[in-house]
């Protein structure tokens, strides 16, 4: 639980001999007794310094010496907060954002299209008080008591030697970056410092997570019934099953490479992307399923018969983040309406994004109230649910809701590291907060 801290101004005092200076005020108002000498931590560090008196409480001064020793570059502003239980005065929070950097790139767009995302985190970093900087790979040496992290300094970023986090988040853009060794060696250590509060650590496989959710009694209700796809015969006694199936890569993303298929009065019909194919034959069904899949691990899902909009089906993105008390909270919410003729409503597939109220005031008129408050329920409910089945914790998730046309709301799919645009379509301050939103929890874990 966060403890009483304070925001101040870390400033320079040469004339400190290796120490700090702190008012007795502020000492008082975080809990502290009066100090000659401290433990002092920063992020993973811990030193023994002497402990001088300061005039002014919204200030804490540090030799440069000592600064260069903790890898901080006043004047910053920070938080301080006294530990009682291992007496020590805590400077901070220092925060690692970890994602991986282009091998080629402009220093402006170093982290490909997450470069904005990345800025927005620093920028709500430094307002919230707190040494937050990007964690690549090539900065991690596991011997080394520092990391090379990255910064912005005008309209580029720097790399500079930061402290050990106490918290990272884990903002890795894709799959193909997360697995490379690099960055299993340097997740690895980042997770083995002392003490580090870890969120959001990976990407979800889809039939991992739904074998997981099928054995939680809330979680059930809410998802479609789903199988792996082993074979032709799995594919051929689900579809006789269900009518209408979607199959899904486990490890997809963005809708791609997803197909629908179903059974018609002819024969069989799929669709993938924006061309259908039909055959009276089942293997011929199969075989044009199988050079989509080149030999990748698919799912298959059953077609809910989602509600239309204009003849298109649409679903719901929700954006859940914890808050700076821990507590989940829904920062967006909108519906994706697919484009004519497409079997996902994704955004990057050509989707389009619409307020959730209008949609839903379309769709299902006199009933839009009861819907909107089963989706607002059935959000806060899975968030909490997912963390009882789930290993690593969880800062925020990106919920797809599908609605089917009598209003029952759905489970589609989790995504582990939801995509935020800084210019978007729906009310700045909901942009605002998807931003400062796991800031504000990374410094409530760290204590503060």
């Amino acid at each position: 639980m966060p403890q009483k801290s304070a925001r101040v101004k870390l400033v320079r005092a040469p004339e400190l001999a290796g120490g700090i200076a702190v008012s007795p005020s502020l000492l008082e108002a975080l809990g502290a007794p009066d100090l000659e000498r401290a433990t002092l931590r920063v992020g993973a560090k811990s030193v023994s310094v002497p402990v001088a008196g300061a005039k002014s409480a919204k200030s804490v001064a540090i030799s440069p010496g000592l600064a260069k020793e903790l890898y901080l570059s006043p004047p910053q502003t920070l938080c301080i907060r006294w530990d009682p239980e291992q007496q020590a005065l805590v400077l901070g929070p220092v925060v690692a954002i970890f994602a991986a950097k282009r091998r080629r790139s402009a220093r402006r767009a170093l982290f490909g299209v997450r470069t904005g995302d990345l800025r927005q985190l620093i920028l709500h970093g430094k307002a919230l008080g707190m040494v937050a900087y990007v964690a690549a790979p090539d900065g991690i040496d596991p011997n080394a008591s520092y990391i090379e992290g990255y910064v912005r300094s005008g309209r580029r970023w720097v790399k500079r030697k930061f402290p050990l986090p106490e918290v990272v988040y884990d903002r890795i853009q894709s799959r193909s970056w997360e697995r490379r060794p690099s960055s299993q060696e340097a997740k690895a250590f980042l997770q083995s410092i002392p003490g580090v509060h870890y969120f959001n650590e990976g990407f979800f496989d889809k039939w991992a997570i739904y074998q997981r959710m099928a054995k939680h009694e809330l979680l059930a209700r809410y998802i479609p019934e789903t199988r792996q796809l082993t074979g032709p015969a799995s594919l051929q006694a689900f579809l006789e099953e269900h009518g209408s199936v979607y199959v899904k890569p486990t490890e997809g993303s963005q809708g791609k490479g997803v197909i629908r298929a179903r059974r018609t009065g002819s024969g069989y019909e799929w669709r993938f992307g924006r061309r259908t194919h039909g055959t009276t034959r089942f293997d011929a069904l199969y075989k044009g399923i199988a050079r989509i899949q080149r030999g990748r691990r698919y799912i298959v899902q059953q077609d809910l018969n989602l509600a239309t909009l204009g003849g298109a089906p649409f679903d719901v993105r929700i954006l859940m983040q914890k808050n700076g008390r821990g507590e989940w909270v829904r920062t967006k919410a909108y519906a994706r309406v697919a484009p004519q003729g497409r079997v996902t409503s994704n955004l990057s597939g050509g989707g389009t994004a619409m307020f959730l109220s209008y949609v839903l005031r379309r769709r299902f008129r006199s009933k839009r109230r009861r819907v909107a408050a089963r989706i607002r329920q059935a959000a806060h409910e899975i968030v909490h649910a997912l963390e009882e089945v789930l290993d690593g914790p969880l800062g925020e998730v990106g919920l797809d809701l599908g609605i089917d046309k009598s209003g029952r709301v759905w489970l589609i799919e989790v995504n582990a590291k939801p995509f935020r645009k800084i210019t978007d379509g729906g009310p700045k301050r909901q942009v605002w907060q998807s931003f400062r939103r796991p800031m504000e929890y990374a410094k409530y874990i760290a204590g503060f």
